[in-house]
């Protein structure tokens, strides 16, 4: 079996970055021997590393799955992200925001709401995020 273990986001920003995913995901920041901030917590650990320019967006892109969307959206919001346009109806199970440093991300139904709707108890659209790979 083959699992992820890292996932790099290359900023102008890391530190604002890495402290923004540190508090939404609860991870802790780890020894690391780079000028790079790495984060380790429940999933893939994150490595923040310092770039001369910022990525295009979408260059890299995360979907969450929260027990609660509107906690996570809420939370994610308070600690610095926006909302962003890609073109979603609204309608579609997730909300697509922005990181600190304009890193695109979806946060998808809460899991209740997934999972009822994975058994048919509800019709709502698939929870694939539709961003733009443009």
């Amino acid at each position: 079996m083959i699992s992820i273990a890292t996932i790099t986001i290359k900023t102008t920003k890391p530190r604002a970055v890495a402290a923004f995913w540190r508090d939404l995901l609860g991870y802790e920041v780890a020894p690391n021997l780079t000028d790079s901030v790495l984060l380790e917590g429940n999933g893939p650990s994150l490595l923040i590393q310092p770039a001369t320019r910022q990525a295009a967006p979408g260059a890299i892109h995360l979907d969450l799955r929260p027990d609660d969307q509107g906690d996570a959206v809420a939370a994610a919001l308070a600690l610095g992200a926006s909302h962003a346009d890609i073109g979603q109806t609204g309608q579609e199970g997730w909300v697509v925001l922005a990181d600190p440093a304009g890193n695109l991300f979806c946060v998808l139904e809460g899991r209740a709401a997934h999972a009822a709707r994975m058994t048919g108890r509800t019709p709502t659209p698939t929870p694939v995020c539709g961003h733009d790979e443009g």
